[in-house]
Formats: structure tokens, C-alpha cells, sequence
């Protein structure tokens, strides 16, 4: 499951700053920083960029205030998600719903089936419902059953009951009366609404992608406001989930820095109590961030650029994808 992070700080509007609009080009982005006589060599070389220029770009990525950027309500984050994936679902031939849907052993229609169980332990959560049979602590083990019976049936059927079941839930928590700062726990860890449905968005988006890949087909990311509002929730909560996954890291200030449509710059605080003053600066595209989050990128094989310590940036990459199974 991709899910989100524990929830310890809501996803937050950036800072006013001017930078070139989410359209401009790469001639446009490199006017602004100053940088046009080193995009040109880049351009004439073609080769891996010299120190002395990643030292440009560090330095640059260090200084640069936070970028703006729209975010979107969680709820529409995972009703836009829910219809992502029934579109998928619509237009599979008959012979892909047999397909192996890595990393898991599960074919496609098994894994819409383990979608139909966590949507109905969601809408329970959520007073809509009994939960299904199995561990509900675990995540791969909720609906065992359920998953098995489906299994025995047309594919089809398996996506109209989870489409309704997910289109029930949609339709709940775009109500203007749902709260959503009511508490949520899933498989034990709490969130409150709002961080749940953007791990729920978290968990669709990459099962899409799952069976997208299982079919044949090219991924396909979100939209820049969704992944704004995805990766603003993940990196925000980073620093309680280092503590989680490494209690004896001790963290100074951070920036992180995630390029592309949906990325933005964000400054976090360093361990309570700490006198440390040295940044922490981790660059990397907003896309191959969010599908470390979702255990699709080893963080050894995210293409990033590093200033500060290794140990520390390691820890952030680590606790980032501390709920995705």
C-alpha cells in the first residue's frame, strides 16, 4: 500500500515568491537563475555536468525561496484518483485480467479485488460499513476471503463493486458537511482525514500504475496540483517518520528541493532540542520522490543530488516510504 505519512502536520500553502510559471521553459528558468552561459555548455557537452556546476546548482537550490504552487482538497485528490483508475479498468481486454500485477503475486483482477477489501475497511473506518474478514492490522491480509471469492468470478463484476463501493465513499467525504479533521486510524497508524485520503490517493495512483505496467502500458503521473498536494503532505511529515524508522538520527535543518510540475521547495525544522546548524539539502524529481514514497524507486536508485550529510539524507528516504507495502 502506498499510503501517506503518520500524521503530524497538515499539507501546507507555500510561500509567495516569484519564479518562471509552471510553462516556462528551460531557456526561461535559466535567464531567471543567471545560468544561461552554463546551460549553453551543457547543451555543446552533452555530458554529466562538472562539480564546480552541481556546486552552482546546490548553491542555487540552498537560497532559492519557496516555489508556489496550487494545492488540491484531499478529497478531490482521491475522487480524481478513483476515476484515474476506473478508466483504466474500462478499457482492458479480457486476456490482461490475468496479468501479473508486480511486485505482487496477485493478477490484475486480484489486485482490483485487494482494492474492493481496502475500500470497504476504509468506508468502515469511516462509519459506512463492517470491515472485511482477515488482519486488519495488516494490509495485505485484509479481505483474504473476500479476495478469494471474487477471484471465482467474472473481473468485470469485481470493478462495478469496488466502483461502487469507491464512488460511495467519494461521494461521503465530498459532502460539505464531512469533517476533515475528524481522527482516521488505518492499520493502526492515525491520521486524520484529510492525510488518510491522500494515502488513499497515494495507494491509487500507484495500483493504477501496477496494472498499467501489468497491461503493457506506460505509467501515467498525476496532474501538477496532485502531486503537489501528495508530495507537500509526504515531505512535511518527514521528520516524525525518521523518527520512527531511525530514533538516533539526529536531524538538522532540511530542504528538500523537488523539481518538475508539482514539486516546490520546503524547509523543515530539525530535531527538537537539537543546537545542530547543519542543512540537510536533498534535490530530486517530484515524480521519482512520490514513487519512492511508494516503494516503486529503491532510494539507492533515486536520481538525487545531495549537500550535507549522506546518513541524514538516506534516513529522510527511508522514513519517506515508512507505510507503503
Amino acid at each position: 500500500m502506498s499510503t501517506g505519512r503518520p500524521d503530524t502536520t497538515d499539507a501546507r500553502e507555500p510561500d509567495d515568491a516569484p519564479r518562471a510559471g509552471p510553462d516556462a521553459g528551460l531557456d526561461s528558468v535559466a535567464a531567471e537563475w543567471g545560468v544561461e552561459p552554463v546551460l549553453a555548455a551543457l547543451a555543446e557537452t552533452a555530458q554529466r555536468p562538472p562539480g564546480a556546476v552541481r556546486d552552482v546548482v546546490l548553491r542555487h537550490a540552498g537560497a532559492t525561496p519557496r516555489l508556489t504552487g496550487a494545492s488540491m482538497p484531499p478529497a478531490t485528490v482521491y475522487v480524481t484518483r478513483v476515476e484515474a483508475l476506473r478508466e483504466v479498468l474500462d478499457s482492458l481486454a479480457a486476456s490482461e485480467w490475468q496479468a501479473i500485477a508486480r511486485p505482487y503475486a496477485w493478477t490484475v483482477h486480484g489486485l482490483v479485488a485487494h482494492l474492493l477489501a481496502i475500500e470497504e475497511y476504509t468506508a468502515a473506518q469511516l462509519g459506512l460499513g463492517t470491515p472485511p474478514d482477515g488482519d486488519l492490522s495488516s494490509h495485505l491480509d485484509v479481505g483474504a476471503a473476500m479476495i478469494e471469492r471474487e477471484l471465482s468470478g467474472d473481473p468485470t463484476e469485481t470493478v462495478a463493486r469496488w466502483s461502487e463501493r469507491a464512488g460511495h465513499i467519494a461521494a461521503h467525504v465530498a459532502a460539505p458537511s464531512f469533517d476533515l479533521e475528524q481522527p482516521l486510524h488505518l492499520h493502526g497508524w492515525p491520521f486524520r482525514a484529510s492525510t488518510a485520503l491522500i494515502a488513499r490517493a497515494f495507494e491509487l495512483w500507484t495500483h493504477t500504475d501496477d496494472i498499467r505496467r501489468a497491461a503493457g502500458r506506460p505509467t501515467v503521473a498525476p496532474g501538477e496540483t496532485e502531486l503537489r498536494t501528495m508530495s507537500t503532505v509526504s515531505v512535511h511529515s518527514l521528520p516524525a517518520a525518521v523518527g520512527v524508522v531511525a530514533p538516533t538520527t539526529t536531524l538538522g535543518p532540511i530542504r528538500m528541493v523537488l523539481t518538475g510540475p508539482g514539486g516546490g521547495t520546503f524547509d523543515l525544522a530539525g530535531s527538537a532540542g537539537t543546537s545542530s546548524s547543519e542543512r540537510t539539502l536533498l534535490a530530486a524529481d517530484v515524480v521519482d520522490y512520490c514513487r519512492v514514497v511508494a516503494r516503486r524507486i529503491e532510494p539507492e536508485d533515486l536520481d538525487c543530488e545531495i549537500d550535507g550529510d549522506p546518513a541524514v539524507a538516506a534516513a529522510l528516504l527511508e522514513a519517506a516510504r515508512i507505510l507503503a507495502v
